[in-house]
C-alpha cells in the first residue's frame, strides 16, 4: 500500500464529518427556523457566523496546529463541531449562531493541518490528486447529512438529528486516536507565536506566486459561491421549474463535483497538464456559465441539465488543485500558513460573490448580466493564475 493512502483517509475522513457538522443547519433550516421563531432567511446569517469562525481561524489559529501537530488539531477542530452542536439543543437562534462560530473554529483546522499531513507524505506527481480527493470530503459531507437528517428530523424532531451529527464527530476524535498513534509534527513544525504568524503571512503575501494564487483562488470562489447560492433561485424564477425539479437538479450538479474534483486533481498530476488545469477549469467554467444565461424556459430539461452537470463537474474542481499548487511553491514548514492565506482568499470570494451577484441581477433586472459577470470573473482568475 502506498504510504500516503492511510494519511489521506485520515485527512478526507476528517473533511467529510465537520463538512457535515458544517452544513447540518442548511439541510435542517426550515425546521429548525421555524422552531425557534426566526425567518427562513435567516439562515444566510448562520452561514456567515461559520466563515467567520473560519477566517478568525486562518488568521489566528496556526499556531494551535503547529503545537499540537496536524493529527491532534484535527481532533480538536471535530471535538469543537461536537461541543457547537451540542450548543444548538437549547434550542435559541443566538446559541446556533454562537455554535455556528464555533463550527466554523473547528471546520477550520482542516485546511493548514491537512495541508501538513498530505505535503509531508505525498509525492509530487500524485500531490494535485491527494489534496483533489481530501477536498471531496466537502460534497461528500454535505449529501450525507441531506440525505439522513431530514428524516430522523421529521421522526425524532431536530434535536435528535444535530444531536447525531455531534455523535458522529465524537467518533471520529475517538476512531483517530486509537488508530493513529504517530507523533504529533511539533518537531517538523516548531511552534510559533501569533506575531510570527502574520510575519510569515505578510512574507507569503509578497511572493508573486503565492500572492496571484490567492488572488485567483478568491476570483474563482466568487463564481462558485453565486452560482451555489442562486442556482435554485434562477431555475425557479428565470426556467419556471418546480422546487422539487429545481432541488432534484441542484442535488446531481454538487453530486457530479465529486467525481469532478477527482478527475481534475489526476488530470492536473500529468505533466502536460501540471501548471495548465487551473487554466483550463476556469475557462471551461465561464464558457457553461455563459451557456446557462443563454438557457431560456423553452429550453429542454435534458439540455438544462447536461448543462449543468458538465458545470458541476468543473466548477467545484478546483480547491484540490489550487491548494496543491501552492504547497509546491512555499517551503513546508510554511505550508499551513500558505493554505490558509489561500482560504482566507476563498472565503473572502464566497462571502463577496452572492452579494455582487444579488446587485447585478436587480439591477439588470434578470439573472443573464449576473451570470456573464461570474464568467468574467472566472476569465480573469485564468489570467492571473501564474
Amino acid at each position: 500500500m502506498r504510504r500516503w493512502l492511510p494519511p489521506l483517509s485520515i485527512a478526507s475522513s476528517f473533511q467529510i464529518v465537520t463538512s457535515a457538522a458544517d452544513m447540518a443547519v442548511p439541510v435542517l433550516a426550515p425546521i429548525i427556523t421555524s422552531s425557534t421563531g426566526v425567518p427562513a432567511a435567516y439562515v444566510g446569517h448562520y452561514a456567515s457566523a461559520v466563515s467567520a469562525g473560519a477566517v478568525v481561524f486562518f488568521l489566528l489559529g496556526i499556531n494551535t496546529v503547529h503545537r499540537l501537530g496536524a493529527i491532534r488539531a484535527l481532533q480538536t477542530g471535530t471535538l469543537v463541531c461536537a461541543f457547537a452542536l451540542a450548543i444548538m439543543l437549547v434550542g435559541h437562534w443566538t446559541s446556533i449562531l454562537m455554535a455556528g462560530f464555533l463550527i466554523g473554529l473547528g471546520f477550520g483546522t482542516n485546511v493548514p493541518a491537512g495541508g501538513i499531513i498530505l505535503r509531508d507524505v505525498v509525492p509530487s506527481n500524485r500531490l494535485r490528486l491527494a489534496f483533489s480527493l481530501k477536498q471531496a470530503g466537502v460534497p461528500l459531507g454535505t449529501i450525507l447529512v441531506a440525505m439522513t437528517l431530514p428524516a430522523m428530523a421529521e421522526f425524532w424532531g431536530w434535536r435528535i438529528a444535530i444531536l447525531a451529527v455531534s455523535a458522529l464527530c465524537l467518533i471520529m476524535a475517538l476512531l483517530a486516536s486509537i488508530f493513529h498513534q504517530a507523533p504529533s509534527s511539533i518537531e517538523q513544525y516548531p511552534t510559533r507565536g501569533i506575531v510570527a504568524d502574520f510575519r510569515i503571512f505578510r512574507e507569503l503575501a509578497c511572493k508573486r506566486l503565492v500572492r496571484r494564487f490567492v488572488i485567483a483562488g478568491a476570483l474563482l470562489a466568487i463564481a462558485q459561491g453565486s452560482v451555489n447560492a442562486f442556482l435554485v433561485t434562477y431555475l425557479v424564477a428565470s426556467l419556471d421549474y418546480s422546487h422539487v425539479l429545481a432541488g432534484g437538479i441542484y442535488s446531481l450538479f454538487h453530486l457530479v463535483g465529486i467525481p469532478g474534483r477527482i478527475l481534475s486533481g489526476w488530470l492536473a498530476d500529468l505533466r502536460f497538464l501540471r501548471s495548465r488545469m487551473l487554466v483550463v477549469l476556469a475557462l471551461a467554467s465561464a464558457v457553461m456559465i455563459c451557456a446557462i444565461a443563454l438557457l431560456g424556459p423553452e429550453s429542454e430539461v435534458a439540455l438544462v441539465i447536461a448543462t449543468l452537470v458538465l458545470l458541476g463537474l468543473l466548477i467545484c474542481s478546483w480547491n484540490g488543485v489550487l491548494l496543491a499548487e501552492i504547497s509546491d511553491v512555499v517551503p513546508k514548514e510554511q505550508i499551513a500558513e500558505a493554505h490558509s492565506l489561500a482560504a482566507i482568499g476563498m472565503f473572502s470570494g464566497f462571502v463577496v460573490g452572492p452579494i455582487i451577484f444579488a446587485e447585478v441581477s436587480v439591477t439588470a433586472g434578470d439573472f443573464r448580466l449576473a451570470l456573464f459577470t461570474m464568467a468574467f470573473s472566472m476569465a480573469v482568475s485564468a489570467a492571473v493564475v501564474p
